[in-house]
């Protein structure tokens, strides 16, 4: 058995290159941290509370799309500007 010192240097360098793995899960928690804010128990809520928070959620999901809306239009201007350019002014 001639290949023993290889497969020692071999195991050997799979026990120094190991590493702690972290499963996806703890990578999202550890990232993004501080995105969540306090947590508010809804179960727990007045039926008030619980329409004012809804109403806040819907506000934030609206400016959320009127951002993603401009930002969508304003690159699909510059595309057909870039493609009439191209078509006719070539």
């Amino acid at each position: 058995m001639s290949f023993g010192g290889s497969v020692l240097a071999m195991i050997t360098s799979l026990k120094n290159n190991k590493r702690s793995r972290t499963s996806m899960f703890e990578k999202e928690i550890l990232e993004n941290k501080g995105n969540y804010g306090d947590f508010i128990d809804h179960k727990k809520m007045s039926p008030q509370e619980l329409q004012k928070f809804r109403a806040a959620l819907v506000a934030k999901r609206q400016k959320e799309q009127k951002k993603l809306l401009i930002i969508f239009t304003s690159i699909m201007v510059i595309v057909v500007a870039v493609v009439v350019y191209f078509l006719f002014f070539d």
